[in-house]
């Protein structure tokens, strides 16, 4: 009589458990790609007073100088008000990464790395950097330098080709080959800087 109690509250159990609802499973975000980071870019190479030359700017400079006097703290500071002006400076987050990490700022840390590979990300995703077709599209040359070193590509030679550089490196396993990189972008912001009255 107990073992038919016992049976007949099983069958009542999964009866529920049939007749349930199923839940419905968390919906998992999208993964961030680089379509923020190259509208970004974008945006930044749009503005009216916008210059490709950004690594020769003085306030850069400055955190440079820190970086090379090994004064961290004021690197640190001096980046956050250049990465204001200029938040598309790649190799400054890079840094910044580098120099919060050592402070224990691991928050922080991770975001200039995450910023730093998500502007990579950006510039990648635009070709493979074969051809003259499939070339990398920059904004300035600080770009194309922050991904060769990225890469551990050593620079042998460097031309222009058409509206590409033509970047002649040296991998890390020895082997040689050429990337290119679209500069039409800072061709164009040069001619305005330098010649504002053509259209």
């Amino acid at each position: 009589m107990k073992t038919a109690r016992i049976a007949a509250l099983l069958l009542l159990t999964l009866a529920t458990f049939s007749h349930a609802e199923p839940k419905a499973a968390p919906k998992v975000p999208a993964f961030p790609g680089e379509d923020n980071y190259t509208a970004l870019r974008m945006a930044f190479a749009a503005q009216p007073d916008f210059s490709p030359y950004w690594s020769i700017d003085p306030d850069r400079s400055a955190v440079m100088d820190a970086v090379r006097n090994k004064d961290f703290p004021k690197a640190v500071a001096l980046a956050k008000t250049w990465l204001e002006k200029v938040p598309v400076d790649a190799e400054v987050h890079y840094l910044c990464g580098h120099f919060l990490k050592k402070t224990g700022d691991i928050p922080g840390s991770m975001h200039h790395f995450h910023c730093f590979y998500g502007l990579m990300r950006s510039i990648t995703s635009t070709g493979d950097g074969k051809t003259l077709k499939t070339a990398w599209k920059v904004i300035s040359v600080s770009e194309e330098y922050a991904l060769l070193n990225e890469i551990d590509a050593e620079l042998i030679d460097q031309s222009l080709v058409d509206n590409c550089d033509k970047m002649h490196v040296k991998l890390p396993n020895g082997t040689e080959t050429d990337f290119y990189f679209d500069v039409s972008i800072s061709l164009a912001a040069t001619t305005r800087q330098f010649a504002p009255d053509k259209k």
